[in-house]
């Protein structure tokens, strides 16, 4: 079961390279310049997509922009007014403190005169007897004496009150400056640092849009390409199928005229010394009863034994297939093909003209060469063709 599903494999094989020689390959690159084509056009679509996304993102940057920049200078026109506020505070308060000194030297004097006076008083009142009074006139005049020292300690004690009510004044007034300055001086600050890291946000989103400009135009430079290499590979999917049809035309046109190779039926050499042991066509295996194809002959020979072309033509084809090793496929007029399998060492390259008994390679270890002949598409029994005396 297993071999005969390996015939089958290797006739469709077969069949497959022998098309591929007769246009099938130009089918094949027309799909594949097809797909690469379609891998082209999603290409352009992704890389359109992306430009599109691109373009928002740097719409979307530059209106962050566009506000980072009115925050610093909203920022800077803040922080350029604080400081204009704290170099009136700076002035108001050494005005302040100024006057605070005044207002202390005015409170000391006044506290002194207040408490000389008293001392006075004490002295003249408290302990008259250490006056000497020696007349009336001398009472009087120590009357007089008391009664102004109590009036001048009155009016320095109002001096002083006063005095400490400026000093207090003066005193409040620094502290709300002083005050005022640390809230500027705070503000500021945070105005500061805001700005700076605006500031550098700045820098990174001028980063950022030139990296976004910079794809774009990368992505369009691309998209570009893109766009001419699918021109061209349209450009190359129209030339082939022209040639296709060119040249399926100029096969119909050597089909209808007559073939050097079929001149040759009954006259054809061996390929390769030994015993036929398949035939061609039809075979049902008597274990299974699976019916299968021959698409050619297999000969049983010795291993490393020569194989040889059975007509002349053009080496178009050389491959290797699992289960069957190397084969060749030799071109002989556009329209008959013969293929070998089971080969070694093989000698020849593609596109190489042969003449009819060149050595193509040799057997493989296991000494079974597979051939096949065909006609176009229909596969022909090579008993037909080769001499049998040949083998």
């Amino acid at each position: 079961m297993k071999f005969h599903g390996k015939k089958i494999l290797f006739i469709s094989l077969i069949s497959f390279f022998l098309i591929a020689n007769g246009f099938a390959d130009d089918k094949k690159e027309i799909i594949n310049q097809q797909q690469e084509l379609e891998k082209i056009k999603n290409e352009i679509s992704t890389s359109k997509k992306k430009l599109n996304d691109l373009k928002e993102d740097e719409i979307d940057l530059q209106k962050k922009l566009t506000d980072t920049d009115q925050k610093i200078r909203s920022n800077k026109t803040v922080i350029n007014r604080l400081n204009r506020q704290l170099r009136q505070l700076k002035t108001s308060i050494e005005s302040t403190e100024s006057s605070l000194r005044d207002k202390e030297l005015f409170f000391d004097l006044a506290r002194r005169r207040y408490l000389g006076n008293i001392r006075h008083f004490y002295k003249h009142a408290i302990n008259p007897t250490t006056l000497i009074v020696q007349n009336a006139n001398d009472k009087l005049m120590l009357d007089r004496q008391i009664k102004y020292l109590t009036a001048l300690a009155s009016f320095e004690a109002g001096n002083v009150e006063f005095a400490s009510d400026l000093l207090e004044e003066t005193i409040s007034k620094k502290n709300k400056l002083t005050g005022e300055r640390k809230e500027i001086h705070r503000l500021k600050g945070k105005k500061e640092t805001s700005t700076v890291l605006a500031e550098s946000q700045q820098k990174k989103q001028k980063r950022n849009l030139v990296k976004i400009r910079r794809k774009e135009t990368e992505t369009v430079d691309r998209i570009i390409v893109l766009q001419q290499a699918a021109a061209e590979m349209e450009r190359i999917i129209v030339r082939i199928q022209q040639e296709i049809e060119e040249r399926l035309l100029a096969s119909r046109k050597s089909k209808d005229s007559p073939s050097f190779f079929i001149t040759l039926k009954g006259h054809l050499s061996t390929p390769y010394r030994g015993k036929i042991i398949e035939t061609f066509g039809d075979k049902v295996n008597p274990v299974t009863n699976l019916k299968s194809f021959s698409a050619g002959i297999a000969i049983k020979g010795q291993p490393g034994s020569k194989v040889v072309s059975v007509a002349s033509g053009s080496i178009a084809y050389i491959g290797n297939l699992r289960g069957f090793g190397n084969f060749i496929i030799i071109n002989h007029d556009d329209r008959f093909f013969t293929t070998y399998t089971g080969l070694d060492n093989i000698m020849v390259f593609i596109d190489e003209y042969i003449l009819a008994g060149n050595k193509l390679a040799v057997s493989d270890n296991k000494g079974l060469v597979k051939f096949e002949l065909r006609d176009g598409r229909q596969a022909l029994d090579p008993i037909e063709w080769i001499r049998l005396d040949s083998f």
